[in-house]
């Protein structure tokens, strides 16, 4: 199981001495086979070596060049007359984009960006929780029975329209990445839409990780056992960190807080926070930079109406 990036990297050289030993195992086969080809295939490096040392001390390298051109030629003619595929000598890789490094050109490889969506998953857990929580699984009739009006457009309606961007900025979120609030009482749905939008990106092969402040905090302790998710929050595509307001607010916290938040910003990710906190307590319990970010950097989007699982419950 993947559970860091050192993970990540020890996996890939094991992907590589795999490929170096499947590439000496087809070699030497076809070596035992066909000892004549080996001799050949030597003959041919002792050449190009030859040629190489004459280049450097500026002598001739004629008569090794012709050499070079008849053995080529006799080993041309084996490989036809017994059926040999000219590729033993060539590595194989099981990721040809990147030659099972995860990097193409300094960007990371799909094959690399696969192993970085377990990777936070294997953190977070979040396909535990998209089972039940993705948009699939929405039912917009809830939000029929809240009876909220907003000039004469229904809260049902708010919310289609709502659901809608925010299934265009998950699609869109490679190009525009977005940051988003999600402000409302306990109950309006604010955790599931933002577990749905994090499913989406899944399907995007966008990494997510997903976290109640609480437990991000913690996980930053000097006794927390597992690995800081510090790292891990500033590094995914798309950050979701859930029920902010619910820590014991502390100046650490408050400085941590800002500091992910900036991060992101700055580096151009896509983040959601979810909060039962209004703008007012924001600004009254945090830094005034974090406050100026979430208001003025972050799309902030109000969920009102009756408590849904109150709703749900009463349905069953």
């Amino acid at each position: 199981m993947i559970k860091s990036y050192e993970d990540i990297k020890r996996e890939y050289e094991y992907i590589r001495q795999g490929d170096y030993l499947r590439y000496e195992d087809k070699k030497n086969e076809i070596y035992e086979k066909n000892p004549k080809l080996k001799e050949l295939d030597l003959n041919i490096i002792k050449l190009y070596t030859k040629i190489g040392m004459a280049r450097i001390e500026n002598k001739p390298i004629d008569e090794f060049e012709k050499q070079l051109e008849n053995i080529q030629s006799e080993r041309n003619t084996y490989l036809k007359e017994h059926n040999i595929i000219d590729d033993y000598k060539e590595l194989k890789y099981v990721c040809d984009k990147c030659k099972d490094t995860g990097y193409v050109d300094g960007h990371k490889c799909s094959c690399f960006v696969q192993k970085e969506i377990e990777l936070f998953d294997n953190i977070s857990h979040f396909k535990n929780y998209i089972k039940d929580d993705n948009f699939d699984k929405l039912d917009m009739s809830f939000y029929n029975q809240s009876g909220l009006e907003y000039n004469g457009t229904t809260y049902k309606q708010l919310m289609e329209t709502l659901i809608k961007n925010f299934k265009s900025q998950v699609e869109n979120m490679s190009k525009n990445p977005f940051s988003l609030l999600l402000i409302g009482p306990t109950g309006t749905g604010k955790t599931f839409l933002a577990r749905c939008m994090g499913a989406e990106a899944l399907k995007k092969n966008k990494s997510v990780i997903y976290v109640n402040v609480n437990a991000y905090l913690n996980s930053l302790t000097p006794d927390y056992e597992g690995e800081p998710l510090k790292y891990y929050a500033v590094a995914c595509d798309l950050f979701i960190l859930d029920d902010l307001g619910t820590e014991r607010i502390t100046d650490y916290t408050n400085t941590e807080i800002n500091y992910i938040i900036d991060k992101r910003l700055n580096d151009k990710k896509s983040t959601i926070i979810t909060t039962n906190l209004m703008p007012d307590q924001i600004e009254s319990n945090y830094l005034s930079s974090t406050y100026s970010r979430l208001v003025n950097a972050y799309d902030n989007e109000y969920l009102y109406g009756d408590d849904l699982r109150r709703l749900k419950n009463v349905n069953i």
